[in-house]
């Protein structure tokens, strides 16, 4: 499914304590949340401000450090390096002292321990695109758990008075990962000869583009290290910097620039034509170990999937090997090596990363990662939420507990085809009343305990305690279970008692809700409604599929409910997500062909009432700076939510949590895990050591 990402978050965390006898006591649905509006504010963290000033919170603020007396260090192995002669001083690898950016505080605001070198972080490995790119990615600028940020590879960035021009100013000094530096040129290359191109497949960005004309904006070079971005009509933070879709920028021009073909050129006043072919651009990317058939196939693993690329330079803190054997995410053992030219350093001058490399381990039917982790084969490991009890009892010090916090507006969700081609269904979801029936003739508690073991609270589709938006009269409306209730709100939505015992259409022909779900999502939970479906007369059935055939049928709007749903609505906030709240493209099933419709109005179905009342609010959040407003016009949303609950959930929105070995340090607690923070990365995994 499509996405398209901005940033708001306040973090909860769940509270689980065992007693000092090494009992499994775990105290269950007890939370402790702290709540901390973001503020948007006129300042560039760590830079200088020139004219206009850029969009950055400062929360949490790190103890200042004089630069100037900061001494650089790195790691030994990379001191030997240096005096055989085969690597330059630290000093001429990373930027000098006003540009090197200082890590002090981890993404929850923390101050970080300073750590010691060496070792490897050994963790599983799942082979997918992106799992190598997880601990160790970069963007342009980084976020706290609470929605305040900090330019990251830029220094910093500003935009004029009416938001219409973004300046970006560069780290001077910074290189590539082989060495090479890292200049506007690499800004100019990725976007007009990768980008809107299309040789990277992704030309479909919207934060590079106008709101309003749909033009692409215009990249200038002003010099080595100061770009421009310019826009037909103002481009405010929520659709460009904080856009979670504009996670990078740059491209390796002296590394990639003879495998551009000409076929895709756009001219531009940077780049010439290479006026090389396809088949020479796949030799001359084969020469470099890229072995790829088409120009499509190339073009998206070096301009996208980039960090996949043995030998291709990056300014990540770990890079893919090159060694044969572990220089693949297919891999068993997948080697990520220290970035030597990484451009981070501690809080004395130390340069990151601590570890020496991240052991990536595919895990096999037999293996058993608890054991692994018991036995420092592996350092970190995910469980579930129902493992948590038996494991913290099993492992006692051998392992410590991290939450990390959902955002979910509710677990277990069911939604419905509003824009179903078939009249009969469409007008009966659009009722509330069926919709309240559907959720008050679930008895919650019941829910918790066959699916979560209790660990889940009963409630609605509805923001979290502690996240933007919580209302608790939303969490607990339509969840009161009434079955005698629940029926007289079918009748009142026209159906009939059938002769097979299930209610019909007013007209006397069949109602099923026929459920979709993939991957297995929904089997057990399925199994836990169904007998109260068939107790209110509701006939039900549930398919299961591959993700890839359920996500063709939501997209040709052949289906009629969905539970588990591959986009539920909801998260942290617009800022997030904003395809989660709004029918503003195709992707979550709750809004079906409204969201298609937004995007081409020769398709799909053109929104009424308050589905298109959202439309009208997500325009106005888009087209203004003002953070409060912003925030205002949000929650307007979020009441429209509220109104219709056009998504049924039956439990509170889950947690993940993870379990380390008791000898890692600075692994941050009260996280959260998002797609805009991509994932295992907010923990940064740069500044962990061993001790």
């Amino acid at each position: 499914m499509k996405k398209r990402l901005l940033a708001l978050l306040i973090a909860g965390t769940m509270v689980l304590s065992l007693t000092a006898c090494g009992s499994s006591n775990v105290k269950i649905n007890q939370r402790t949340r702290q709540s901390t509006r973001t503020q948007i504010t006129k300042t560039t963290t760590g830079s200088k401000q020139t004219g206009s000033s850029a969009t950055a919170a400062a929360t949490p603020t790190p103890t200042p450090i004089s630069r100037d007396k900061l001494t650089y260090a790195e790691a030994p192995e990379l001191t030997a390096k240096v005096k055989a002669g085969t690597l330059p001083s630290v000093e001429n690898r990373i930027p000098d002292k006003d540009n090197v950016f200082i890590a002090q505080v981890d993404a929850a605001g923390k101050t970080l321990e300073i750590g010691t070198y060496g070792g490897n972080f050994n963790m599983t490995l799942g082979g997918g695109s992106w799992d190598i790119a997880r601990p160790v990615l970069e963007s342009i600028i980084r976020y706290n758990t609470d929605g305040s940020y900090v330019p990251n590879v830029i220094k910093s960035f500003e935009h004029n008075s009416d938001y219409t021009v973004w300046t970006f100013h560069l780290r001077e000094g910074m290189k590539w990962s082989d060495g090479d530096d890292f200049t506007a040129d690499d800004i100019t290359f990725w976007y007009y000869m990768v980008h809107i191109t299309n040789f990277d497949t992704k030309a479909n960005w919207e934060a590079l583009k106008d709101g309003k004309t749909g033009n692409y904006a215009v990249l200038k070079k002003v010099d080595d290290y100061t770009v421009t971005w310019t826009f037909d009509t103002s481009k405010y933070p929520g659709s460009f910097i904080e856009s979670g879709d504009f996670k990078w920028c740059w491209a390796p021009s002296h590394y990639l620039k003879d495998i551009i073909p000409h076929s895709i050129y756009v001219q531009n006043e940077y780049w010439a034509d290479t006026g090389l072919s396809d088949d020479q651009v796949l030799a001359n990317a084969k020469a470099k170990g890229m072995n790829y058939s088409k120009i499509s196939d190339l073009g998206k693993n070096v301009g996208y999937y980039f960090w996949n690329i043995s030998g291709l330079p990056t300014v990540n803190s770990f890079v893919l090997t090159t060694k044969e054997g572990n220089n693949s995410r297919s891999a068993d053992l997948c080697i990520l090596e220290r970035n030597q030219y990484y451009w981070k350093v501690d809080a004395k001058g130390n340069q990151l990363p601590y570890f020496d490399n991240i052991y990536m381990k595919k895990i096999g039917e037999n293996d058993n990662t608890v054991t692994m982790l018991r036995n420092g084969e592996l350092d970190r490991i995910e469980v579930g939420m129902d493992q948590v009890t038996a494991l913290m009892a099993q492992l006692g010090d051998s392992a410590v507990l991290k939450t990390v916090a959902g955002s979910n507006w509710g677990s277990n969700q069911i939604t419905f085809n509003y824009t179903n081609t078939d009249k009969r269904y469409a007008d009966l979801f659009a009722k509330s009343e069926f919709r309240q029936a559907m959720s008050i003739c679930v008895d919650r508690d019941e829910v918790s305990l066959r699916v979560s073991e209790g660990f889940l609270a009963p409630a609605q589709c509805a923001p979290s305690a502690g996240n933007f938006g919580y209302d608790p009269e939303w969490t607990k409306k339509w969840t009161d279970y009434d079955v005698a209730a629940a029926q007289k709100l079918l009748q009142n939505c026209g159906l009939k008692l059938g002769s097979d015992g299930y209610y019909d259409f007013a007209d006397g022909s069949d109602l099923s809700l026929d459920f979709v779900s993939f991957n297995g999502s929904a089997n057990f939970l399925y199994s836990v409604l169904k007998r109260y479906y068939d107790a209110v007369h509701i006939k039900t059935t549930l398919t299961d599929m591959d993700v890839t055939v359920y996500d063709k049928l939501i997209d040709d709007n052949n289906w009629i409910a969905s539970m588990c749903p591959h986009m539920s609505v909801g998260g942290f906030s617009l800022k997030e997500r904003a395809a989660s709240f709004v029918p503003v493209t195709q992707a979550a099933e709750w809004y079906g062909e409204y969201g298609t419709y937004y995007t081409d109005h020769t398709k799909g179905v053109a929104p009424t009432g308050d589905m298109a009342r959202l439309v009208t609010l997500y325009e106005q959040w888009t087209d203004t700076a003002d953070s409060d407003k912003r925030d205002s016009l949000a929650l307007q949303i979020y009441e429209l939510h509220k109104k219709n609950l056009w998504s049924i959930a039956y439990s509170e929105g889950a947690n993940s949590y993870c379990l380390i070995t008791p000898t890692l340090h600075n692994f941050a607690d009260n996280l959260v895990s998002n797609d805009l923070y991509q994932y295992a990365n907010i923990y940064h995994f740069e500044t962990l050591f061993r001790k």
